[in-house]
């Protein structure tokens, strides 16, 4: 028994040895190139003052994930700050709803979803019956002239009767009291002859305001753009509610959410490169319009809108795209 210990005793040391020899020799394998381009860099003269760093050792194999000699990750501060996007969403830059100043039944609705429109064009139209017959009535009034044409004959009649009144009484052939007479009637002939005017102007005002309370009946579109919704149908009674939705798609609104390490490196009048989704996949130049003053604390972030031109309504809204900034680098080279 003895012995068979001593032979146990004496296979477990031998094992030991062969295990530690073999460890030292994979180290040595892993670690040499290391050590020797240490061995191989001169020596630092005395009085040349700091010496360059090493060059970092990477370590590849099963002990680099132990081992310290990977080179250290730049941090993102570090980078080319021009060179980075974000996300963005391309949206109208307004959807306006479109109601009715007045209470009317829709007579014609013209325009269907999805029509593109102009400024001015006509959107919906209120049955307007009583409009029309009063600004006919105005019209007539404002161009009837019979008045001031009488006024006016009377007030030269007047004055050529004052004439001769004049010439008899200097003849004493007429009393002071008879000329006087006449003298006011003349007077008040021109009296009549302004009424008649003013009244004229009076009905060219009222004929203005029934065209302006029939135009009211008339809804136009106050932008150009999309119709997206079309709410009402004729015959229908509208009092406060929305009959249209109209989009404005020229310019587009380009939404974007910046982390706060951007804050202050934007201002407004900046350029930017919109790159939208396939297959408008175009890269297109926006300005910065609003960017927000104020960092949202629980994400860290703050708004940037930016507007992009659209004349030809060829991009649609409500697309992703991405951004990047083309004034950033100058202006965070300033701010470093």
């Amino acid at each position: 028994m003895d012995e068979l210990r001593s032979n146990e005793e004496q296979r477990r040391r031998r094992w030991a040895a062969w295990g530690g020899t073999a460890g030292f020799i994979v180290l040595g394998l892993l670690l040499g190139p290391g050590l020797a381009q240490l061995r191989e860099a001169p020596s630092q003269a005395p009085g040349e003052g700091r010496s360059a760093e090493p060059p970092p050792i990477s370590v590849e194999g099963p002990l680099s994930g132990v081992l310290p000699f990977s080179e250290p990750a730049r941090s993102v501060a570090d980078g080319d700050v021009a060179d980075r996007s974000f996300d963005c969403m391309i949206a109208p830059n307004e959807v306006i709803e479109i109601g009715s100043p007045v209470t009317g039944v829709i007579e014609e609705m013209p325009v269907e979803r999805s029509d593109t429109v102009e400024a001015g064009d006509v959107l919906v139209r209120l049955e307007a019956n009583v409009e029309t017959a009063a600004m006919r009535v105005a019209e007539a009034r404002a161009e009837r002239e019979v008045d001031i044409q009488a006024s006016a004959a009377s007030l030269d009649l007047d004055r050529k009767r004052q004439a001769r009144a004049e010439r008899l009484y200097e003849g004493n052939a007429l009393s002071l009291d008879r000329r006087q007479e006449v003298e006011a009637e003349a007077k008040l002939s021109g009296i009549e002859l302004e009424r008649a005017r003013e009244d004229q102007r009076l009905a060219s005002l009222q004929l203005a305001q029934a065209r302006a309370a029939l135009e009211r009946r008339t809804i136009r579109s106050p932008v150009s753009g999309i119709v997206v919704d079309r709410l009402m149908a004729p015959g229908e009674v509208v009092d406060d509610e929305t009959v249209l939705r109209v989009a404005q798609v020229d310019p587009l609104r380009v939404e974007a959410i910046l982390p706060s390490s951007w804050f202050g490196r934007l201002e407004r009048g900046d350029r930017a490169e919109i790159v939208p989704e396939p297959p408008h996949d175009r890269p297109r130049t926006a300005e910065v319009a609003i960017v927000d003053r104020i960092i949202d604390g629980a994400s860290g972030t703050f708004g940037v809108q930016l507007r992009l031109a659209n004349p030809d309504q060829e991009l649609p809204a409500g697309l992703r795209c991405s951004v990047r900034f083309v004034a950033s680098e100058r202006r965070s080279a300033e701010l470093r």
